[in-house]
């Protein structure tokens, strides 16, 4: 009924309705130019602020001594050289670096770069000419506020390619890497795949919908019908984007999502419009035909997909809720194009929106209907009427082969490993491949290293900065013994215990050390200053009495000094052994940043009590590999239980840094997730239950769409996995069954609300509606296969992992659901469920029957 109403409303007021489209794309226009610059690239903004690892991240930012220098802003320089000359070479590279900042200036004529810094050297033990410097790359203030780093970092590469180039130092390698060139990158790869993306999409949405329907304006109808909702859905995502963090990857999800299921919504009406005219129905009768019941059919299958992604919004990690919004919100203006606009082209155009076909010549015994035409339809038709009959004949043999075929593809989804590197899999060019070099070179967690920082019961120590000096003085009472002698056997036990942990550092104690280590090294030289001559004393403890676990990261110290962040050296006075201790526990302790406290700030002194440790932990592995991730799960497992044996030492822990916040996402997530699927499944149930006035169809429904999950996920882990090596990213698995019960339901509802229609309304047999259904919209249902899954498909054209990876699995799943599932599954479970298909309450099946 109330479809039918709306029939009238769109016939009579058609061409007000594409108006008001028109009207709305237009006012959309300046704010969807502008919706690119509200989308993020930044893959350190992902995840949630009330989470474990976010609060460490408080905690060190509060409590510990921070450095001027935000490394998320920070490039990195990579050198790399392999021969004799190249060790030069990296030296003068700097020194010609250095004299090019005075000309590296922004538009105003101010120098973008403040400094150059040496922040890391490695040297290959088994080959000295071969090694690697990495620069630290400053930028000014006016820079870092204005958020202008990133931009930069294409000039950056061409200001040094153009050095290497002139200077002639071509053994030298050379990678900008870093968050800022990240997220440079990221936002070029994405430029770049839309790039490719966009064309390839609609040219097959061009091409199938204009052979299928032998039209070239019927094939430019869908495309441009979703493309002005698409233009409308970006103006919503510019305010969208003004509140929440959405990041880049969702507007590629909205593109083919939006061609995909809203083309497939156009197609379907368009194809019962042309169907209710070849069987000889007048244009208004036919118009209200389709309307009625094509739009049940896209208004439920829109209903699903629109409750699948809806429901990814109810996730707190900001990646996903912010795409489930916008995607939602796509499919929703995507449908409604479909049922508005399209149809009232229809309404104003009728026939003529298949020019040059007609409809006559498709009737029986038209011209169409003769030919190579009629070859091709009849070939079509003859392979639909093939497939049903087989599928009805062989129905138990066919459910019972897509059993033996999902048992061993659920073994394979429920035990293979999943893959946490998503800055790899999100990012490729030279940030990527810089990051990864470093791994040839040194511990891989090097730029991200894991943090667990602890608050402890009682003060550790007091620390006294006074004119720039500074003094930590540990507690010599019971507690603070206990307290160094217990997290230095937990820093040594780490390493131990963990072979992808590379260095672990924390308390630095200088007390057992200092006495021997200034008899070795002998007294203070002449014209030394007490930098150089503590530094030498440094060198010499932690070469001779400390271990690897025990010692503090010795660049850490020697960059903050170089930096003047630690000016507690001067060169007019002398220190007593007691005095140099507590110099040296100051740098090596808290400047380094391994504890932390209150501090109290006067004009002339700050105080503070050492409350708070941090252990920072090196892997090996780069710091998303998987190995790494399993690294975090040991360590949180070791720090828990070592609160749990301390407690009268520690009160509470925090587990924190990149790689940390990734993992801790993702367990979020997955158990987010469980309750989300339960979620759209409830709801879909309901949905379908509602639409198809029937207990077990929408059961069946569901099944059937987890099949095709479990065999997706499945091969794409036979795939990405085994084949190729990449490893299948965290995400997909656990949002792909959200996104396929939504998406996947779209033919499963067109062909079962056709069969139901035949059935229910036109008086056939069970057996006859669903040969019938399958005849009517089979070919209907694989072009729209064929589109949504070749949208989904161009994914894989994106030179990131995980895009390809999304492609590859959307594209399986749509197609073997299109082509095996709706044809053959679907027809073979209705047809041995016989008159069941319908059971349900009777008041409604009173309903239809009135």
């Amino acid at each position: 009924m109330i479809l039918e109403k709306l029939s009238n409303i769109i016939s009579k007021h058609a061409k007000l309705i594409i108006i008001i489209w028109i009207l709305l794309l237009i006012c959309s226009v300046p704010f969807m130019m502008q919706a690119k610059d509200k989308l993020s690239y930044d893959t350190s903004s992902l995840a949630g602020t009330d989470s474990e690892s976010v609060q460490g991240q408080t905690i060190i930012s509060e409590y510990f001594i921070q450095s001027d220098i935000d490394m998320n802003q920070v490039d990195l320089i990579i050198v790399e050289y392999d021969t004799d000359r190249g060790v030069i070479d990296s030296k003068l590279f700097w020194a010609s670096m250095e004299l090019s900042l005075s000309s590296y200036v922004d538009n105003d004529g101010n120098e973008k770069i403040s400094y150059l810094l040496p922040y890391h050297e490695y040297e290959n033990p088994d080959d000295e000419s071969k090694g690697m410097v990495i620069y630290a790359v400053i930028y000014n203030t006016n820079m870092i506020e204005k958020n202008l780093v990133s931009d930069d970092t294409g000039n950056l590469r061409t200001l040094i390619s153009n050095i290497i180039s002139e200077k002639g130092y071509q053994d030298l390698t050379t990678y900008v890497t870093g968050s800022p060139a990240l997220s440079y990158d990221i936002r070029n790869s994405a430029s770049a795949d839309l790039a490719k993306i966009d064309p390839v999409s609609i040219l097959l949405i061009l091409i199938l919908v204009g052979l299928f329907f032998r039209s070239f304006i019927t094939s430019a109808m869908p495309p441009i019908t979703i493309g002005a909702a698409f233009g409308i859905v970006m103006c919503i995502l510019y305010f969208v984007g003004s509140v929440m963090n959405v990041f880049y990857i969702t507007e590629m999800f909205l593109l083919v999502s939006m061609l995909g299921a809203g083309c497939d919504y156009c197609i379907f009406i368009l194809t019962r419009y042309r169907e209710e005219r070849i069987k000889g129905l007048d244009h208004d009768h036919a118009f209200k035909e389709a309307f009625v019941w094509g739009g049940e059919s896209i208004i439920t299958s829109g209903a699903s997909v629109i409750i699948g992604f809806g429901s990814m919004s109810i996730c707190s990690f900001s990646l996903i809720s912010t795409m489930g919004l916008m995607l939602a919100i796509g499919i929703i203006i995507a449908l409604l194009a479909a049922l508005t606009f399209i149809t009232s082209l229809i309404a104003i155009f009728g026939e003529r929106l298949f020019w040059p076909s007609e409809i006559k010549s498709l009737q029986e015994g038209g011209k169409a209907t003769r030919g190579w035409y009629k070859a091709v339809s009849n070939l079509g038709q003859r392979y639909f009427h093939n497939s049903v009959r087989f599928s009805m004949k062989h129905a138990k043999a066919i459910i019972i082969s897509v059993i033996l075929i999902t048992v061993p593809m659920a073994y394979i989804v429920m035990t293979a490993e999943t893959s946490y590197d998503m800055i790899g899999a999100m990012s490729s060019g030279e940030a990527s491949e810089g990051l990864s070099e470093i791994g040839d070179y040194t511990n891989g967690g090097m730029i991200m290293p894991d943090f667990t920082v602890m608050e402890l019961t009682e003060s550790l120590g007091t620390l006294t900065i006074s004119d720039k000096i500074g003094f930590l003085v540990w507690n010599t009472n019971e507690y603070a013994t206990k307290c160094i002698t217990s997290i230095a056997s937990l820093t040594d036990s780490l390493k131990n215990n963990d072979d992808n942990i590379g260095s672990v550092y924390s308390l630095y104690v200088w007390q057992d050390y200092i006495g021997p280590a200034v008899v070795a090294v002998g007294p203070q030289e002449h014209l030394e200053t007490n930098m150089d001559y503590a530094i030498r004393i440094y060198h010499y403890i932690d070469d001779n009495y400390l271990s690897d676990s025990a010692a503090i990261y010795p660049d850490v110290i020697l960059l903050k000094l170089a930096i003047g962040d630690i000016p507690i050296f001067t060169d007019d006075t002398t220190y007593d052994n007691a005095q140099l201790i507590s110099l040296m526990n100051y740098a090596a302790n808290y400047m380094a940043g391994s504890v932390g406290g209150e501090r109290t700030v006067t004009e002339t002194v700050t105080t503070s009590s050492i409350t708070f440790v941090k252990i920072t932990v090196i892997t090996k592995a780069e710091a998303m590999a998987d190995v790494s991730m399993d690294t975090i799960h040991r360590l949180n497992s070791s720090i828990t239980e070592f609160k749990n044996n301390n407690q009268d030492l520690i009160s509470q822990t925090w587990l924190t840094g990149s790689a940390v916040v990734m993992y801790e996402i993702s367990e979020q997530v997955n158990s987010e997730f469980q309750q989300v699927e339960i979620l759209v499944v409830v709801l879909i149930f309901l949905l379908l239950f509602i639409v198809m006035k029937s207990y077990l169809t929408p059961l069946r429904s569901i099944l059937s769409i987890l099949m095709s999950v479990i065999w997706t996920v499945g091969l794409t882990h036979l795939v990405f996995g085994s084949l190729l090596g990449e490893g299948v990213i965290w995400l997909i698995p656990i949002i792909l069954l959200v996104i396929c019960l939504g998406l996947g339901m779209d033919y499963d509802i067109l062909l079962t609300t056709r069969i139901k229609e035949n059935h229910m309304s036109k008086g056939m047999t069970n057996d006859e509606a669903i040969e019938a259904a399958v005849m009517h919209s089979g070919s209907v249902i694989t072009i729209c296969g064929f589109i949504m899954g070749g949208a989904f498909g161009a994914l894989m054209l994106s030179s990131t992992t995980m895009l390809m990876e999304f492609g590859f699995a959307l594209c399986f799943a749509i197609l073997v659901d299109a082509l095996f599932v709706r044809t053959y599954v679907v027809p073979a479970a209705m047809h041995l469920m016989g008159e069941w298909n319908w059971k349900g309450p009777k008041f409604m099946h009173k309903k239809i029957n009135e």
